[in-house]
């Protein structure tokens, strides 16, 4: 027989530790997104992405789900998840259920790179104070779309049946820049691009080029398909909503000087005005202003808009 304060010690160590299983809230566990998968993907150049999966229940269509590739997915993935979930089960159903894949980082962002194409540098964009804003590397765009295109989706199919005729690519900011640069270079990529925000003042508008030399080959010779784009702006992205005029002076003042300067609801409305002249050429360029939107509130509204046009329940579909 053990002695009696081993015996004493054993009974207090299992209150104890009975008291710590039972004392646990069970809301301490970490939400989790169901039916969906997170996972750390290596390129050959070494670089690593954090790729977030979610997929809906039951057996794929004949034709496989429809999908939506997911720029900046650490901050999107979750969201776009539930609203298209929130609509499939909705009645009578707005949207088709399908995969989305949302691409981020697993340490330091590197979307400054991944998301602008290479380019000759163009002058600084400065501060009111006619102090340049910080150079950042740039340039990664075609390696990046390479990972998209011969690494990321090849492991997506492989996993799931996908729609090849229904792939849709969601960006803002830098990522609708990026978006831009996959449609000009790349059309067939996907059948539906949407670009929140695009950033078309970057480096002296060099996308610009690459949208002249889109156009001209679009023109001698007809996208194969029909092809979707949606750009997306916020009302206040080129002034300032009066939410924002709290700040000092200083701050407001550098915030109005560099959206006026960038011009974004005008340079977006103005590019869909010159690529809705290729309607005949298969692509369908849209342009929606989301009123009362800044452009860190637009990415919520653009995204939603994305999900009902990467799933919207076709005509021949509807019952």
């Amino acid at each position: 027989m053990l002695p009696t304060i081993h015996r004493f010690l054993l009974l207090a160590c299992g209150s104890l530790l009975a008291l710590q299983v039972h004392a646990a809230p069970a809301d301490d566990a970490p939400y989790t997104v169901p039916r969906s998968m997170v996972e750390t993907v290596t390129t050959k150049s070494a670089q690593h992405y954090r790729i977030m999966v979610s997929w809906p229940e039951g057996k794929a269509p004949a034709a496989g789900w429809p999908v939506m590739y997911v720029l900046d997915g650490s901050h999107y993935f979750a969201m776009a998840t539930d609203m298209l979930r929130n609509q499939v089960c909705a009645y009578p159903c707005p949207l088709e259920a399908g995969v989305i894949v949302a691409i981020g980082y697993p340490d330091r962002s590197r979307r400054e790179y991944d998301f602008t194409p290479k380019a000759p540098p163009g002058p600084p964009e400065m501060r009111l104070d006619g102090t340049p804003y910080p150079v950042v590397e740039y340039g990664g765009a075609d390696p990046f779309l390479d990972f998209i295109e011969s690494d990321l989706k090849p492991r997506i199919e492989r996993r799931f049946q996908i729609d090849r005729t229904r792939q849709t690519l969601f960006g803002h900011s830098y990522g609708g820049l990026f978006v831009l640069h996959t449609l000009y270079t790349r059309p067939q990529a996907f059948s539906t691009y949407v670009a929140s925000s695009p950033s078309i003042w970057w480096n002296n508008r060099f996308i610009e080029k690459e949208e002249q030399a889109f156009t001209r080959k679009v023109n001698a010779t007809a996208l194969p398909r029909e092809t979707r784009l949606l750009i997306g702006v916020g009302e206040g992205e080129q002034t300032l909503l009066q939410r924002e005029l709290r700040g000092s002076a200083t701050e407001t003042g550098n915030l109005e000087w560099r959206r006026g300067r960038r011009r974004m609801v005008d340079s977006t409305r103005e590019l869909a005005e010159r690529l809705e002249e290729l309607s005949s050429r298969n692509l369908v360029a849209m342009h929606r202003t989301f009123d009362n939107e800044s452009h860190v509130s637009v990415p919520s509204v653009a995204l939603a808009t994305a999900v009902s046009m990467a799933f919207g329940i076709r005509p021949a579909e509807a019952k």
